[in-house]
């Protein structure tokens, strides 16, 4: 992941950037850089947490937490149900991504599994009619329902604690030098 560059003297030379010797000669430095290339970390990251339907983005270094995916485009009560929870979820400081497409749901869960944002959250007619919201976390294919009520945000919340509290025990049974 991390890289080193041996610069030589091409910049101590237009600097004038020199040392004496132990001869007492005026001699350029010899330079070199090092750091840590962000697209090899998210390579590595990529290369380690996939599966067959694309990335599995660890919380700690998902671009968003949450996928929010409004089914049934169409009708109004799921558009404003799906718009509230998106405005709830980005009040409670969460990082959302929200697909309003008007797509097919199969294209929106494919897409959203590639991405491998953690948590999935699908708004839908026949969820709203019972109270509830689709949940799925994307490392594992869990799915489960979560009610769409006052407590909806705790929910939420509890399922990104419990997926991080996950990942960190999976860390503990990495050896270390």
């Amino acid at each position: 992941m991390g890289n080193i560059f041996k610069l030589g003297t091409k910049y101590s030379d237009s600097m004038q950037a020199t040392f004496l010797n132990d001869q007492n000669e005026e001699m350029a430095l010899h330079m070199g850089c090092y750091g840590i290339g962000i697209d090899r970390l998210i390579a590595t990251v990529i290369e380690h947490h996939h599966d067959q339907d694309g990335i599995i983005w660890p919380l700690s270094v998902a671009p968003y937490q949450v996928s929010l995916v409004r089914l049934d485009a169409g009708k109004e009560a799921i558009i404003q149900a799906a718009d509230e929870i998106y405005e709830r979820l980005l009040h409670s400081g969460l990082e959302v991504l929200y697909d309003d497409r008007d797509e097919r749901a199969g294209v929106k869960f494919n897409d959203s599994d590639l991405m491998g944002i953690p948590i999935r959250l699908t708004v839908g007619g026949k969820g709203l009619d019972r109270g509830v919201v689709e949940l799925k976390i994307r490392r594992t294919g869990a799915a489960g329902e979560i009610c769409y009520d006052d407590g909806f945000i705790d929910g939420v919340l509890e399922a990104l604690d419990a997926e991080g509290a996950v990942i960190l025990k999976e860390l503990d049974h990495i050896p270390t030098l």
